[in-house]
């Protein structure tokens, strides 16, 4: 099983982005990962409901000196190994979510019933480390799966 950083580095060898548009990719891949894997995840690690969105603590804790700022290709270079069906995956959100900035990305994740119901009844921009469950996000982007494609 690959790890968050290894994901992570997958995305970032697309293109440059910005810590926030890595860590919601990574939730995404995680979450669809969930649901065209049978319940498997892409790697082992929860997901948070931040104010801003989904977040890693791991890969935060990495990534946080970068801030707003595109992270260097060299802060994570992809050298795990995914199967065909994760690399599939993997293709899938990046095709999907890809061309959308950090921002967008939190924007979607906060209109999402995963995040929603981890914060409760959490003020929208308040802290929050509570963890999203992944049967949550199994069971809302199963139900968002029709089959021709992730989010379709």
């Amino acid at each position: 099983m690959a790890n968050v950083f290894e994901t992570a580095g997958w995305f970032l060898a697309k293109a440059p982005m910005d810590h926030k548009k890595i860590q919601k990719l990574c939730y995404y891949a995680q979450a669809w990962s969930l649901v065209l894997n049978d319940r498997t995840p892409l790697f082992d690690g929860d997901f948070e409901a931040w104010a801003h969105g989904p977040v890693n603590r791991d890969l935060w804790n990495r990534l946080e000196e970068y801030g707003y700022l595109k992270v260097p290709n060299e802060a994570l270079l992809f050298v795990g190994s995914f199967s065909d069906k994760e690399q599939e995956i993997l293709g899938c959100v990046w095709d999907t979510y890809g061309d959308m900035t950090g921002f967008q990305l939190e924007d979607l994740t906060h209109e999402e019933a995963p995040w929603r119901e981890a914060r409760g009844n959490t003020p929208h921009y308040a802290p929050s480390t509570a963890v999203i469950s992944k049967d949550s996000m199994y069971g809302y982007y199963k139900a968002q799966y029709s089959g021709d494609g992730i989010g379709e």
